[in-house]
């Protein structure tokens, strides 16, 4: 129960067909989790938890912990919605994978942007043709609030942190380009704002492939407030996505004309959509969902990320 965790419970309990149980070891992030979702049950083990028959299990724990109680879940019947990136070493994730494929058991990572309407709009213009072949993207964030909200402060300790934490960037090139980069270039420096510490605490990373593209990454745990676009560029538009307020940009490139357009959201709905995306997923039905081999592809990535940067 993170900031994440009490993001789900709260969301989920406010829906009309759906009742939530919070399972919850530390002592701190109970008494929280108590405040938000008084009439909640709760409880203090994992696998009684697991024994009392959930329908579902949302896992939102440290990166570290996904796999271990995904895995236990989908071993008693019950299908996963995992946090995001699937697991914080790509041994664990292929076990999840592994694991989901055994028991027969749907298993899907917590992308959520994927439901953004930008992101949305910005993959049909892709899949339509409107971009052309592209040639550039990139993914930028820096936000001091991650460590901030963070509860249990695992930046401190993980290494390779800030790639899990946004590993949604990963996620977002690989759903939108579809294409798998040839090499892998990271830099990345440790360090501290007053007691908050990760390492790195900021990075850049260069991604190569077998055709004329160049994706580049940015990610840091510095700067307030959050800075957090998407930008692609193709042979005829070059696109651009503020993923905090919505705003895009659509630059025309041989008549150099510029389109801003306005897609304001809450990241409340967001989360709304995806449960009910989920729910549609363990029917059978597609959606925008990020399934588990989806993940599994964005947890290489980011396994080949952290070997660059020598950390994996």
């Amino acid at each position: 129960m993170g900031s994440i965790g009490l993001r789900h419970a709260r969301l989920y309990a406010a829906l009309p067909d759906t009742v939530v149980e919070i399972c919850e070891s530390r002592p701190a992030g109970l008494e929280e989790a108590r405040r938000q979702s008084p009439m909640a049950k709760y409880w203090t083990d994992y696998a009684a938890a697991l024994e009392s028959g959930p329908d579902f299990v949302v896992v939102a724990t440290p990166h570290q912990l996904h796999a271990e109680m995904s895995i236990a879940a989908m071993e008693k019947g019950i299908p996963v919605l995992s946090e995001k990136p699937m697991s914080d070493n790509l041994g664990a994730a292929e076990a999840m994978v592994a694991a989901s494929r055994r028991t027969h058991q749907p298993l899907a990572v917590g992308y959520h942007l994927r439901f953004h309407p930008g992101v949305q709009r910005l993959r049909k213009m892709l899949a339509e043709g409107e971009v052309g072949p592209l040639v550039f993207a990139r993914y930028c964030v820096d936000s001091l609030v991650a460590l901030e909200n963070s509860r249990s402060r695992y930046q401190a300790t993980l290494p390779g942190a800030l790639f899990m934490d946004y590993s949604h960037g990963l996620d977002l090139l690989l759903h939108l380009t579809g294409e798998i980069p040839k090499s892998v270039e990271t830099r990345g420096v440790p360090g501290a704002i007053g007691e908050l510490k990760a390492d790195p605490i900021l990075c850049s990373a260069i991604l190569g492939y077998d055709q004329p593209l160049q994706v580049e990454l940015h990610m840091s745990y510095v700067l307030k407030p959050e800075v957090h676009t998407l930008q692609v560029i193709g042979r005829r538009l070059g696109v651009t996505v503020e993923l905090n307020s919505g705003q895009m940009e659509i630059h025309e490139i041989r008549e150099n004309t510029l389109q801003r357009i306005a897609m304001p959201y809450e990241r409340d709905p967001l989360y709304v959509r995806q449960w009910r995306a989920f729910r549609a997923h363990c029917a059978g039905q597609p959606s925008y969902l990020c399934t588990a081999e989806h993940a599994l592809k964005t947890n290489q990535l980011m396994d080949r990320l952290l070997r660059a940067w020598g950390k994996a």
